[in-house]
């Protein structure tokens, strides 16, 4: 039962990992990256509070009682502020394709960090399964991203986003870390709702201080409500799955499932915008997918 819903789960992540990409390089056309993170975290936190709140209304208590937490979370919120400008305003320089590739890129800085720290997570990386199933990934990666005929390392705006898509890579990697000691204590929709909040919150002001707020407060009705949702979608598989799957499976287990995105995106294109995908990018694809198969057998005979 346990590894049928580790699936499940891990069958969401990929799938609306792949929408999400798309989702949120359309929007990220709509407003200044300050104002669709305002949005988005504070749309999105406030949903998962009020669920949070009635699902897991003890878990809040826990936090009275171990005050150490909240600091934490202001750590987690200045983690995914950080990230999420950096994607935002990275995706808006580059592609939906581009966003995911330095999203799977974040494995090996993820793994390092947390090897180092928890035991469960090192054992799981001296699996010869799961070191021959990264290489393969890996490789199959490489081949996927740059035999795309689409991508152009001409301009100064494109490597512009691409420098800022490979700052998420370093932060997702503290983010990740600092998610692992933190769920142990309390539950993962508790950490990331209050988490989004704050986030939401810290882009708010930031808005205002800015001048920027007069972006939103003079913008169609129609185009907050889309980025509002947008920010509900993210914020579930951003954050509440995520956060899930580290605490369940691990960091090494969501890591590798970032591979799978970049196969899925490339799908979800293909089948919605009409996007081509080249023989070569879908025999990488098909490397991507046997390397994870490996890794992630070999991280479920750890469990």
């Amino acid at each position: 039962m346990k590894n049928n819903k580790n699936r499940i789960s891990s069958l969401i992540f990929i799938l609306f990992m792949g929408c999400g990409y798309p989702l949120i390089r359309f929007i990220s056309k709509i407003f200044d990256p300050i104002n669709i993170n305002a949005i988005m975290f504070l749309s999105g936190g406030t949903l998962f509070l009020l669920m949070s709140l009635i699902r897991f209304y003890g878990e809040f208590l826990k936090l009275k009682k171990n005050l150490w937490i909240i600091p934490r979370l202001f750590i987690l919120a200045g983690c995914t502020a950080a990230n999420m400008y950096c994607f935002v305003a990275g995706m808006s320089r580059t592609s939906a394709l581009a966003g995911s590739i330095f999203g799977l890129l974040s494995m090996p800085f993820s793994i390092i960090m947390a090897a180092v720290f928890y035991t469960d997570e090192r054992e799981k990386v001296k699996h010869p399964a799961f070191i021959l199933g990264s290489i393969l990934a890996i490789a199959g990666s490489i081949i996927f991203i740059f035999s795309g005929k689409q991508h152009s390392t001409e301009g100064s705006e494109f490597l512009f986003g691409i420098l800022l898509l490979a700052g998420t890579v370093v932060v997702q990697a503290i983010q990740a870390l600092v998610v692992k000691g933190t769920s142990m204590h309390v539950h993962s929709a508790v950490i990331s709702s209050i988490t989004s909040l704050i986030t939401g919150s810290f882009y708010l002001i930031l808005s205002i201080c800015t001048g920027k707020i007069v972006e939103i407060l003079t913008a169609p009705i129609g185009e907050v409500v889309m980025v509002s949702a947008s920010g509900m979608y993210a914020n579930f598989v951003g954050m509440v799955l995520t956060f899930y799957i580290i605490q369940k499976q691990g960091v090494v287990v969501l890591s590798t499932l970032k591979f799978l995105i970049p196969p899925a995106t490339a799908i979800i294109g293909y089948l919605v915008l009409h996007e081509k995908v080249l023989p070569l990018q879908m025999f990488g694809g098909f490397g991507v997918l046997l390397g994870c198969l490996l890794s992630l057998n070999s991280t479920t005979k750890k469990n």
